[in-house]
Parts: C-alpha cells; sequence; structure tokens
C-alpha cells in the first residue's frame, strides 16, 4: 500500500555541506536548561500512554474510513 520514497540524489549534501554540531559553551549559558522528569514519573507517563494506546488501537476502523482507504488505494493502483 505505501510506497518508500527515497530523497532524490540532487537533494543530497556533500560531506564539507554538513552542519556543525559542536558545542558552543556561550550558547548553551544562554538557552534555559530543559528540565528532566524524575524517572519514576517518566516511567509512570510511560506506562499509562501505552495503556491508552493500547485500547486505542483494539476500537474497531470506521466503515467510512476503511472505504476512503480503498478508494485511495485503488487511485494508486491505476498511476
Amino acid at each position: 500500500m505505501q510506497k518508500r520514497l527515497d530523497m532524490p540524489d540532487d537533494c543530497a549534501r556533500p560531506d564539507d555541506e554538513l552542519p556543525d554540531l559542536t558545542r558552543h559553551p556561550e550558547h548553551d549559558a544562554a538557552q534555559p536548561s530543559v528540565p528532566r522528569l524524575p524517572g519514576f514519573a517518566a516511567q509512570l507517563i510511560g506506562q499509562r500512554m501505552r495503556a491508552m494506546y493500547e485500547n486505542i488501537v483494539q476500537e474497531p476502523i470506521p466503515d467510512d474510513l476503511l472505504s476512503l482507504v480503498r478508494k485511495l488505494e485503488g487511485k494508486e493502483d491505476s498511476e
């Protein structure tokens, strides 16, 4: 159903044009630090999100959405 779209050759950058990823301490001081959650909080959030998404994945797919997907697949096949 899905086709993989690779980057065209004309979009590729030579290695000498890659951005400089070195850290600059003077810039780091100007930016606020990123807050970190304690490990137990991150774990609890992860567990609850997995439970929520597990319920969503098990829901049936609406018929009108399935119909739309079939129409789109038909258009891809005819091209």
